[in-house]
C-alpha cells in the first residue's frame, strides 16, 4: 500500500540561505495574521469576499519575492485551524508572533522543485543547494518540505514522501503491553524493554549546575546574562544535551515500535497508569501512535483498552 512517511534532517544553511529562511518565516507569519484579521472582521460583514494570498500581494509587493506555495499553505493552515475550532477540537486561532522560539513554513514539490542533489537539498526560490545531514536514504516521491528553526539557529527540514510499503510476514503471535514508568512498557508483569540514559542524565545535571554557577557569577559582577559570554556558551551546551536526550528517546521509540509490529500480528495496549519515572504518559502516547500507524502500514492489528 502507498503511505506517507516523514524524514527529518538537520540543515546547515549558509548566511544567505539563513536570511532567506528568516524572510520566508516572516512573510508566512504576516500572511497568516493578515488573513486571520480579515476573517475576524468578515464575520460581521455580510457581503465581504474572502481574502487570498494572491490579493495580499497587490497591497504588499514584498510578498511577491517569497515562495507562493508557502503563502498558500499558510492559508490552508488557517482554514484547518478554523475547522478544528468549529468542531470543538481546539480554541480560536490566534495571531502568530515572531517571539515564538519555533518558526516554520511548508512548501510543495512541483515537478522536482524539492529534491536531494548530491547529498544536499534543493528548495523552491533558492538558487543554491542547502547542506544537510543526510543520515538515511529518502525513498518514494517527495510531496512537501517543512523548514523549521529553533531560535533562528537550529534549522531542520521534514520531507513528506509517498512510498510503497509491503505488508510484513505473519508471525501468528499476540502480545499485551502495559505502561511502565521506568522502562516504558512491560508484558505479563515482566519488563519487556530496557532503556537507560543515566550517564547522559548525570551529565545534564552537572552541566546545569555549572550553568547556575555562571549565572550567579554574572550577577555578582552585575553583567546582563545576555552579555555574559561564558553563561551563554554554557546555556547553549545544556540546550544541546537536552536536544540529544530527546533525539535518543525518539529514536528508541521508533525502533521499539517497529520491533513490536514486526514480531506480533495482534497487539493489545493498555492505558498509562503512574507517571513517575524515566517515562511519562506522553511518551506512552507517542509510542501508541507509532505502533498504530506502523501496524496499519504493515498489515497488523492493534486494540487499545479504554480502562
Amino acid at each position: 500500500m502507498k503511505v506517507l512517511k516523514a524524514y527529518k534532517f538537520r540543515l546547515y544553511p549558509t548566511e544567505e540561505q539563513r536570511k532567506f529562511f528568516v524572510e520566508t518565516f516572516g512573510c508566512v507569519r504576516f500572511t497568516y495574521n493578515a488573513l486571520l484579521k480579515y476573517r475576524e472582521q468578515r464575520e460581521s460583514a455580510a457581503d465581504s469576499k474572502p481574502l487570498t494570498p494572491a490579493a495580499l500581494k497587490c497591497s504588499y509587493p514584498f510578498l511577491k519575492e517569497t515562495d507562493s506555495l508557502a503563502l498558500a499553505n499558510a492559508q490552508r493552515n488557517l482554514d484547518r485551524a478554523f475547522r478544528n475550532y468549529y468542531a470543538g477540537r481546539c480554541g480560536h486561532p490566534k495571531l502568530k508572533t515572531k517571539k515564538n522560539s519555533w518558526q516554520s513554513y511548508t512548501t510543495n514539490n512541483q515537478q522536482g522543485t524539492i529534491r536531494i542533489v548530491e547529498g544536499q537539498l534543493k528548495l523552491p526560490k533558492l538558487k543554491s543547494l542547502v547542506p544537510l545531514k543526510l543520515h538515511r536514504e529518502v525513498k518514494g516521491t517527495i510531496r512537501s518540505a517543512t523548514i523549521s528553526a529553533k531560535n533562528l539557529r537550529e534549522f531542520s527540514v521534514s520531507l513528506l514522501c509517498e512510498e510503497e510499503v509491503a505488508p510484513l510476514p505473519k508471525t501468528n503471535k499476540k502480545i499485551a503491553l502495559h505502561f511502565c514508568p521506568e522502562h516504558l512498557l512491560r508484558e505479563k508483569g515482566k519488563f519487556d524493554s530496557v532503556f537507560s540514559q543515566e550517564p547522559l542524565l548525570e551529565k545534564i545535571v552537572r552541566e546545569e549546575r555549572r550553568l547556575q554557577r555562571r549565572q550567579k557569577s554574572a550577577q555578582r559582577r552585575k553583567v546582563e546574562l545576555a552579555a555574559a559570554r561564558n553563561y551563554q556558551k554554557q546555556k547553549a551546551r545544556v540546550a544541546e544535551l537536552h536536544r540529544h536526550k530527546r533525539a535518543r528517546q525518539q529514536n528508541y521509540l521508533d525502533e521499539l515500535s517497529l520491533q513490536i509490529v514486526e514480531g506480533y500480528d495482534e497487539i493489545f495496549l493498555y492505558p498509562a497508569r503512574g507517571l513517575r519515572g524515566n517515562f511519562s504518559g506522553s511518551d506512552w502516547q507517542h509510542l501508541l501512535q507509532k505502533i498504530q500507524y506502523k501496524a496499519h502500514w504493515y498489515g497488523k492489528t492493534v486494540s487499545i483498552a479504554t480502562s
